[in-house]
């Protein structure tokens, strides 16, 4: 260990936090922000992470602990970010859940390399963790919302907004900042100044800019107007997209897969692709299986063989059939979980 690889882990760790944060004002950004409630949820996932390395549930080199803690963190954040309920004890024992049942398989598969079911000796292709943090965090929220749904924004001064809120230029700047965010956290995990360290740079700048022109021009083809949250939830989109993938691209590869995450998040419903936890998600999948094909020397346009993007496509599905499968459950027990508060019995939308 010496101090250039523990100011990467450093870097890695206060860009982490801050995409974690910055998301925080997303889901909060038209409504009263309870950053208690969302420093103990990011906590407990973090604590969580950092215990099961202490008892070596996994079993990481030591400057990869701090930045697991912080995808703990940031994966619990997420995870709970379409929780209709206004309780903070349904919200952190949804998250400590979640991050038991979900986060930590999910990482000792990526960051373990012991999952190659086809036999390609890579382990799961995935820099920067999206596949455990933004697929699985994603994949319960969203299961979570389907069974137990969200607070109107009327009815739960605290809950997420809605999407029509989601106006004005203005909300451009935290996007921006979560794209400056996600290149220090990419950067980070490479934990060596190496020759790797532009190419990853320049993918994570490609991929969200791609993503966001991509996104705008689809939504002005559905539409005939192009409006910032469009733009944001491209830009959203490729930052997730970036994370897996853009140490294992080429510029021009990163740009065809900005292009392709920003019109499959174009594609979908208003409602539905204005909510973070689905661009985030949406992007980082479809990154992490694109990389089976498009990863330079190593996909299959490269070597022929289809093992590789086998394994990334299982490794998602898995990530989206168990974190959806675990927030529907979580959210089925939410619902049978007696509370007091006038906005849990308020109707569901």
């Amino acid at each position: 260990m010496d101090a250039v690889s523990l100011g990467f882990s450093a870097l890695a760790i206060v860009s982490i936090l801050a995409v974690t944060a910055l998301l925080a004002v997303f889901e909060n950004r038209f409504a009263s922000v309870d950053w208690a409630r969302t420093v103990l949820i990011a906590g407990v996932g973090g604590a969580i992470v950092a215990v099961a390395c202490f008892l070596q549930l996994l079993v990481l080199p030591l400057l990869l602990i701090g930045p697991l803690a912080a995808l703990g963190a940031l994966f619990a954040t997420l995870s709970t970010s379409l929780l209709r309920s206004r309780s903070t004890p349904r919200r952190l024992a949804l998250a400590a859940l979640s991050t038991a049942l979900v986060f930590l398989p999910l990482a000792w598969t990526v960051f373990a390399t012991s999952f190659d079911p086809f036999g390609t000796q890579l382990g799961v292709i995935d820099l920067g963790g999206g596949v455990p943090t933004l697929v699985g965090g994603g994949a319960v929220a969203l299961g979570t919302a389907l069974v137990r749904g969200r607070a109107r924004v009327d009815a739960a001064p605290e809950g997420v907004a809605t999407p029509a809120r989601m106006s004005g230029w203005s909300v451009l700047i935290p996007a921006v900042l979560v794209w400056i965010a996600g290149v220090g956290w990419v950067v980070g995990l490479e934990l060596a100044a190496d020759d790797m360290v532009p190419v990853i740079a320049v993918s994570a700048l490609v991929m969200p800019a791609l993503a966001a022109v991509s996104a705008s021009l689809v939504e002005r083809l559905r539409s005939g107007r192009t409006t910032s949250s469009g733009i944001v939830v491209g830009l959203l989109a490729g930052v997730a997209a970036a994370v897996p993938a853009c140490a294992f691209v080429t510029a021009p590869l990163a740009a065809v897969i900005g292009v392709i995450v920003g019109a499959a998040i174009g594609l979908l419903p208003q409602r539905v692709r204005a909510w973070p936890a689905t661009a985030l998600a949406l992007g980082a999948a479809i990154s992490a299986v694109l990389l089976g094909a498009f990863g330079t020397h190593i996909g299959y346009i490269y070597t022929g063989q289809p093992e590789l993007a086998f394994g990334q496509l299982t490794i998602v599905l898995l990530a989206v059939t168990g974190g959806g499968a675990v927030g529907a459950v979580l959210g089925w027990l939410s619902r049978r979980w007696p509370s007091p508060n006038l906005a849990d019995s308020s109707p569901e939308v």
